[in-house]
């Protein structure tokens, strides 16, 4: 019955890799950014501060710079990068939900009472729908302020308690499923036996690749941040205005 922990493996491998990557990130994040169609926010105590708006007009405090060509290159770059590589957070922790997904597939696939699994399903989608309500609460892409420390702490409990509640959900539904055919009479203990010994480690080498492959891309957004912050104290040399609503610091 240790293969009724699959989805937990799963799950820690997958959505788990974001988390670590987010602790080891040497990214702080000064203040909360929005992005709003092709207009970047910088808020602060809950006020935007700055705008760059979709033409890369500048605004502080509600009041437009009056800036050069040089400064509005700067500026363009700045923010097209922004809304580059920012919504990468978003998409890596759906690309985790989607390993869950594959692999939960491939278990149930291997069991005639797939219903048995349905609840295990309905708990990884209402994960995938908080982790998506932390980053676009309004429909618009919200980045709040020491997202990194808030991961490490709070959003990791939150996520530990949602796998012991997929994990005891996934020990219910194998049980489940594995008590249905054993009442059928389809095969005998000795042989449900070599079964799941066989898919876990089919399942196994599958999960131990996609994880390596969310870990190349958590490493991958981790690069991303640290480029970004760096085009950010460019554009601040060139517009000392903004260093008041500096992002990121490394």
């Amino acid at each position: 019955m240790k293969k009724s922990f699959l989805a937990l493996t799963v799950l820690v491998a997958s959505l788990g890799s974001t988390m670590v990557q987010a602790k080891t990130c040497p990214i702080d994040v000064q203040h909360e950014v929005r992005i709003a169609g092709e207009q970047v926010a910088v808020y602060d105590s809950g006020q935007p501060k700055l705008l760059i708006d979709e033409d890369n007009n500048v605004f502080v405090n509600g009041k437009q710079l009056d800036l050069n060509q040089m400064q509005q290159q700067a500026v363009e770059t700045y923010s097209n990068a922004v809304k580059e590589n920012l919504p990468k957070m978003a998409a890596l922790a759906k690309d985790g939900v989607g390993v869950a997904n594959d692999v939960l597939d491939e278990v149930s696939a291997d069991f005639d009472s797939k219903a048995a699994f349905a609840k295990v399903q309905t708990l990884i989608d209402e994960y995938a729908q908080k982790a998506n309500d932390k980053f676009y609460p309004d429909g618009e892409f919200v980045m709040p302020k020491d997202m990194f420390d808030e991961l490490d702490t709070s959003w990791r409990t939150e996520f530990e308690q949602a796998l012991k509640h997929v994990s005891m959900e996934s020990a219910s539904a194998m049980f489940a499923a594995l008590s249905e055919e054993m009442k059928q009479g389809d095969m005998s203990f000795s042989e449900l036996q070599t079964k799941f010994s066989d898919l876990k480690d089919r399942l196994q080498a599958r999960i131990q690749a996609r994880s390596g492959e969310m870990a190349v891309k958590a490493n991958d957004l981790c690069d991303s941040m640290k480029a970004l912050a760096e085009e950010e104290q460019e554009v601040q040399k060139v517009i000392p205005q903004l260093k008041d609503y500096q992002v990121f610091e490394i």
